[in-house]
């Protein structure tokens, strides 16, 4: 499905948040030029992956992260956050990726990773939960 025209919201990601404002376990939706952007902590790392399914567009932030995944609410596709990749149907295209860098206290989305530059998932499917509900 072809991406809809969205209005930015959130924070400027290319100009930073910090880091203070991003809770442990939590999400964010900001944007970094004209894309929609979520950003996800866990711990100390940092993921930033496009805001929208890449099934039917759901948002991403209204979604389950479990470990480093993250399940669209509407139709529980999942997704790395490492990588973007596809875990689960319905979706099958990956998410992009952004570089994330910290930074005297900051978050930055400092660009969009090309698909070769994410690593690839050392998870195998079968060890995703079943059931998320």
């Amino acid at each position: 499905m072809a991406a809809e025209h969205r209005s930015m919201t959130g924070p400027d990601l290319a100009r930073g948040i910090r880091l203070a404002d991003l809770a442990d376990d939590s999400k964010l939706v900001g944007h970094c030029g004209d894309a929609q952007v979520l950003l996800v902590r866990r711990g100390a790392e940092i993921f930033a992956v496009d805001a929208h399914c890449t099934h039917y567009n759901g948002p991403l932030a209204d979604g389950l992260v479990a470990g480093d995944t993250v399940r669209c609410p509407w139709h529980h596709a999942c997704f790395s956050l490492r990588t973007g990749e596809a875990l689960r149907a319905p979706a099958f295209r990956p998410l992009a990726c952004w570089w994330v860098e910290q930074r005297d206290g900051h978050i930055f989305v400092v660009g969009k990773r090309k698909r070769a530059e994410a690593a690839t998932s050392e998870r195998p499917v079968e060890a995703m939960p079943e059931k998320i509900v």
